[in-house]
């Protein structure tokens, strides 16, 4: 019998795709596929994805594929809400472990009741899940939480990210940001995952309890373009400028920025680089870095969620941030 770990994947989009390439140069063994639409279930998951064939035939019955003992951990490629709720809510049934993108802090993400009775039944069958974050996940919390250690107390924190969305997914950019459409105010979704960083490094510097507050949000197209496969007419949402700011007292102590736009649609005042961290020490002293990232943020994401398999199975049952992962 083998001993390598065993992993599943649920969904068949571009997360999926990179998983399933990557899967190869990693210790972990493929024997599983879950798909949401009942007529993609019998195919091969290479082919649903759009590579070769695997050999390992997709199913639509998550209960089914999780009580098979098949698989030992779940590799959660699809959607974020109700339908990334059950399949956490099923894991913790069945007792399988679970690594997905989705949040990346349980508190933040989870409405108390879903989280509460998430991690009562991880705690009693031995499921451990972890999210690592799409963007800006990492950039954003977990370098600056660990960055934080270097620098004097009491420390303050600046994040920018510019995230160029072209290459993005037609299904996250409409559904999830709104681009191509009319709406207005607030990106939801930038300002929800900045939330989740936020709070993450927050509590890291031991600022758990203090307010967040929102600000900026979506940007409306003065002339034609296209992003992804979107052509967005003027006044339509083109990107988003999102930022969370935590004072403690007069002090600005924390602030988290998230630029996205397509292709060179950059906005006058953003970071030439992709990611600029700020880390000000009580003494006045600073670190400063910053980060070109690849235009594709999919095999980073995928690259992340595999690397956190193995530290997954060290950690406790229950729901974790990828902060509770070990280092190396």
């Amino acid at each position: 019998m083998s001993s390598r770990i065993r992993v599943g994947i649920y969904g068949t989009g571009r997360t999926a795709a990179e998983l399933l390439a990557a899967l190869p140069q990693t210790p972990f063994l493929l024997t599983s596929a879950i798909v949401h639409s009942p007529g993609k279930a019998g195919k091969d998951i290479g082919e649903l994805v759009g590579q070769a064939p695997v050999g390992v035939p997709a199913t639509a019955d998550l209960e089914a594929a999780l009580a098979s003992g098949e698989f030992d951990v779940l590799l959660y490629a699809g959607l974020t809400g109700e339908r990334h709720e059950q399949t956490l809510a099923a894991c913790a049934a069945a007792g399988v472990d679970q690594v997905h993108a989705c949040f990346v802090d349980p508190r933040a993400a989870l409405a108390p009741e879903v989280r509460e009775r998430v991690e009562t039944a991880a705690r009693e069958s031995g499921s451990r899940m972890v999210g690592t974050g799409m963007i800006p996940g990492l950039w954003l919390d977990v370098l600056p939480a660990l960055l934080s250690s270097g620098v004097p107390g009491p420390v303050s924190v600046r994040g920018q990210r510019v995230s160029n969305i072209s290459s993005w997914g037609r299904d996250v950019l409409a559904q999830e940001f709104g681009v191509g459409t009319r709406t207005s105010g607030l990106s939801w979704r930038a300002d929800a995952l900045l939330r989740e960083s936020a709070r993450l490094v927050a509590d890291v510097l031991g600022l758990g309890d203090h307010a967040l507050v929102s600000e900026g949000g979506l940007a409306a197209a003065e002339t034609e373009s296209t992003i992804g496969d979107i052509v967005v007419h003027p006044g339509e949402v083109e990107g988003f400028s999102q930022s969370v700011v935590l004072h403690d007292g007069e002090s600005e102590r924390l602030r988290l920025e998230w630029s996205g736009f397509g292709g060179s649609a950059a906005k006058p005042g953003q970071a030439s680089t992709d990611v600029v961290l700020t880390l000000t020490g009580g003494d006045g002293s600073e670190l400063v870095v910053r980060v070109n990232t690849p235009v594709d943020p999919y095999p980073g994401t995928a690259a992340r969620m595999l690397q956190a398999v193995r530290g997954l199975r060290l950690l406790p049952a229950g729901l974790h941030p990828p902060t509770a992962l070990p280092v190396g």
